[in-house]
């Protein structure tokens, strides 16, 4: 049976998927801890060439699913895995049906990080462990009125209860990224956002240094007299910036 597991032996990294593989056997190890996944239902996105797939293997899944993109490392994994408590799936994960399952767990590619956080959302899992670019995870933790306060900060805890769990430097990936990671834990709440919800933090949010008044305003979508203080009250003249999760949804249903 081929064995692939060296550096040399490795098919080679596309950067057109964001292969980045993290080499560091003790955070892999700490990953797959946390996850804790010993007789749960596993989705590990991206294995890539299998170094965080061994490390859930061996606490002991009910069972492992993995879904990669490259049909190179599916060849790679399969010899790997042989005879293994894994399923592989040849797929893109943003296109396809995810299994259901207890856990997932992933080192994402940075340029498909949101989309995929916002998929696991709407499935039915405990938890999620993800290492992802470090500035997106501290955008994520961020709190009303932080520099970094945005958007993706109320969106991601309006559908997940979000621990940063620490930094990951970029010298333990290869080949070594531009910037570095970091290690997330996603707990669902449960809550999915309404299409009007997901609107009014988009126009809010876009101009989060104004007014909420004027941020509406701004977004075209609103007339003078449809967002004045009769009707916002005592947000009208609020800084978007400072606002909870849980005021913005007050507001967005001030608005329905």
């Amino acid at each position: 049976m081929r064995r692939m597991y060296s550096e040399e032996k490795s098919p080679k990294l596309r950067k057109s998927l964001g292969q980045n593989f993290l080499i560091d056997q003790n955070i892999l190890r700490k990953e797959a801890r946390l996850l804790n996944p010993r007789h749960k239902t596993v989705l590990e996105i991206g294995p890539g060439d299998g170094r965080l797939t061994e490390k859930i293997l061996e606490l002991e899944p009910s069972r492992l699913f993995a879904i990669e993109k490259d049909p190179r490392m599916v060849e790679a994994l399969s010899e790997k895995f042989m005879g293994k408590n894994i399923t592989l799936i040849e797929a893109d994960v943003l296109e396809s049906e995810l299994p259901e399952v207890d856990l997932v767990i992933g080192n994402i590619p940075y340029y498909i990080t949101s989309p995929i956080i916002f998929k696991i959302a709407k499935q039915k899992i405990e938890r999620a462990v993800l290492i992802v670019q470090k500035e997106f995870a501290q955008k994520m933790v961020a709190k009303p009125g932080e520099k970094n306060y945005g958007r993706l900060s109320v969106t991601a805890q309006l559908a997940f209860d979000v621990e940063l769990i620490q930094i990951v430097p970029r010298h333990v990936f290869r080949p070594i990224p531009k910037v570095d990671s970091a290690m997330i834990v996603l707990k669902p709440t449960g809550k999915i956002l309404a299409q009007e919800e997901e609107n009014i933090i988009r126009y809010l949010f876009t101009h989060k240094n104004k007014t909420v008044r004027n941020a509406l305003l701004d977004s075209k979508m609103f007339e003078k007299e449809e967002v004045g203080e009769e009707r916002l009250g005592k947000f009208a003249k609020r800084k978007v910036r400072t606002l909870t999760k849980e005021e913005v949804l007050e507001i967005a249903g001030l608005l329905e």
